[in-house]
């Protein structure tokens, strides 16, 4: 056996979809502020602007280094999207990073790269190739070569929102501020407001050379701070190369700021940093001039200074530009003819093709495809709940349910239910569908069954307040194929020939294709909690495999997965002699269990290795028998 041949059979057996790690987690919004991220090979701790946090150590596999993706979109602020529960889709401001387990093409607006490392799940933390991803957000990664310590620099993602607003045209209201944050300050001469985040943690004001900006931040922070932990605080946000020129506690009227000044290098910018803390939440006040000393910043400590940690209503001066209305945003997706209000703490991830919102526990999906003709509400309703029923074995799903419900726009349904991969962590989903004129409309909402008692509270207000202009939908959009795994027929076939290899397949028409040029050494399908792979390998033969696995299986790697080789003898299909294994996981330190039926047939250029894993909870009837028919549907020329 030779090395590319066990590094092979390795990658076939990762293989198997694990999506537990990607399922509906807390997302933090994103606030536009400076990233720092410091992370060691092999050490559990990593550090995202100074703090501390445990996860599953970073490692190098391949000279790549792997890492939690929760350390990405946490730290860079980017949002997450599981797609057809095999990929997964990051969004950065004007930037999208796909990626798919067992693939090693990750692609970067469309531009396809290849990495040395698929994307891998290891005790159920997703692991991903850091510098591809975080390269295409702008970051900066140098590497300590005494320590061997990484340390990642970029910026947060921009929050959507925030148009040009000028101040000019406010007449009457000299001052400004966020009744939410509870913060107001004297208007920003001469500068337009250029952003703000959805819930307004962030603010920025700056001229039309951005050689002058004002921020308001806030942030929560706990426990009462020192004056040294405060501007420690207030230090995360500097530039790369900035350096402080000036530091102290002020007072001004009743309250007490941490001021530092600080310069810029590389943009020649001066900086006052002002901090103050207010029971729980941090506001923090920065001035930027682009000026040869810092004296520039002299016309601006009036406006400094008349920042205040509170809010007066009853100011007539005072302009409230917060977009929170009763702890609630509304948004407006005016491509898809969408508007939702949502709590003040959830974000839209306006990069997405179609809208989507992400809260701390729960998040929401909007869609909608054509009505085919003979269909209806009903009938849609009843196919997905018995595609539901028919893809998780009945100890993996729970409490389902159909009701009726009112939107603003019509009746719809409701398709309420629970579901799990290790009958232990549950998510809960509700499924919003509604029909009008030739289209289907179709609202997900999900979050964590442990908060199934104020999540469902939170549906309820949520989506007593959706609107659909289904007048401009029909306007607008032709026609829209409803791609999904409960769409059409899921008995209908297809047969995929590589002519190439010599062999053909038949699969179910609704498996989705990531890799599906069958003239290639590798193909990659999957379908719900499961894979289908097929590799060429010119070097291996059946019986060198027989003893990769088995040794695979017995190594460290294949203990903590809790491997077992349940089956291994020698089958014929279609009059072709083949190898069959079945390796079954128990979970191991996964908790998820999942079964490997890999049958390897021995040609005159080498070994056709086709892999089909399925996880325990999508184990039913109907999806072994897809499984099997795809097996016996394998014919080489």
């Amino acid at each position: 056996m030779n090395h590319s041949m066990t590094q092979k059979m390795f990658a076939l057996l990762m293989a198997v979809i694990l999506v537990i790690s990607l399922l509906p987690a807390a997302v933090l919004a994103a606030d536009a502020s400076s990233v720092e991220v410091k992370l060691t090979s092999g050490k559990a701790t990593v550090s995202i602007n100074g703090k501390p946090t445990v996860v599953q150590a970073p490692y190098v596999a391949s000279n790549t280094t792997m890492v939690p993706l929760k350390i990405i979109t946490n730290a860079f602020g980017a949002a997450l999207k599981l797609e057809n529960g095999n990929g997964i889709t990051l969004t950065y401001n004007d930037r999208k990073v796909e990626l798919t387990f067992g693939s090693k093409t990750v692609k970067v607006n469309g531009v396809a790269k290849t990495v040395a490392v698929a994307p891998v799940v290891i005790k159920g933390t997703t692991m991903v190739p850091l510098r591809v991803i975080v390269e295409a957000f702008g970051a900066k990664i140098t590497i300590d070569q005494k320590t061997s310590e990484v340390t990642i620099k970029g910026e947060r993602a921009q929050s959507t929102g925030g148009g040009s607003t000028s101040i000019d045209s406010d007449y009457g209201k000299t001052k400004v501020g966020d009744s939410y944050q509870d913060w107001s300050l004297n208007y920003p001469a001469a500068l337009v407001q250029v952003d703000q985040s959805d819930n307004g943690s962030f603010v920025r004001w700056a001229d039309a050379k951005e050689d002058a900006q004002v921020i308001i931040m806030t942030e929560s922070i706990g426990d009462e701070l020192t004056s040294s932990e405060l501007r420690e605080e207030l230090s995360l946000y500097y530039d790369y190369d900035e350096y402080s020129l000036d530091e102290r506690t002020i007072k001004v009227g009743d309250n007490s700021f941490e001021k530092i000044i600080t310069r810029s290098k590389d943009s020649q910018m001066f900086y006052e940093y002002r901090g103050i803390q207010k029971g729980e939440t941090f506001y923090i006040i920065i001035v930027g001039v682009k000026a040869t000393d810092k004296s520039a910043l002299n016309a601006y400590q009036n406006l400094l200074d008349s920042f205040k940690p509170s809010f007066d209503k009853a100011d007539k001066a005072l302009k409230d530009i917060t977009k929170v209305k009763d702890g609630f945003i509304s948004y407006v997706d005016e491509d898809y003819g969408f508007s939702v209000k949502l709590p003040a703490d959830w974000y839209y991830d306006s990069e997405g093709e179609e809208p989507y919102f992400i809260g701390e526990d729960d998040d929401l999906q909007y869609s909608f495809t054509s009505l085919e003709e003979g269909d209806s509400l009903e009938k849609w309703a009843a196919r997905n709940e018995s595609t539901l029923k028919g893809d998780f074995v009945s100890g993996y799903l729970r409490n389902v349910s159909s009701a009726p419900i009112k939107l603003q726009d019509g009746n719809a349904i409701v398709l309420s239910y629970e579901m799990s991969f290790d009958q232990k962590d549950w998510f809960a989903y509700k499924e919003v569908m509604f029909v009008s004129g030739s289209y289907k409309y179709l609202i997900t909402y999900s979050y964590d069954a442990k908060t199934a008692a104020t999540s469902t509270q939170s549906f309820n207000r949520i989506i007593g307040s959706v609107d659909i202009d289904t007048a401009y939908i029909d306007k607008n959009f032709g026609y829209k194929e409803d791609t999904s795994t409960s769409a059409g027929n899921r008995d209908e076939k297809v047969t995929k020939r590589s002519t190439e290899y010599g062999y053909s397949i038949e699969l179910p028409a609704f498996w989705y294709g990531y890799a599906k040029d069958f003239n290639d050494t590798s193909v990659f399908y999957s379908y719900q909690g499961g894979s289908l792979q097929i590799e060429f390998d010119e070097e291996s033969k059946a019986a060198d495999l027989e003893e990769m696995l088995q040794l695979y299986v017995d190594s460290e790697e294949g203990e903590e997965m809790g491997l077992e080789i349940k089956e291994n003898t020698n089958v014929t299909i279609n009059g072709k002699s083949a190898h069959k294994f079945v390796i079954h996981s128990d979970g191991g330190n996964f908790d998820i269990a999942y079964t490997e039926y890999t049958y390897v047939f021995d040609t005159p250029k080498g070994a056709m290795i086709y892999t089909f894993s399925i996880n325990g909870a999508n184990a039913t009837e109907s999806n072994m028998k897809r499984i099997e028919e795809a097996v016996q549907s394998i014919r080489f020329n």
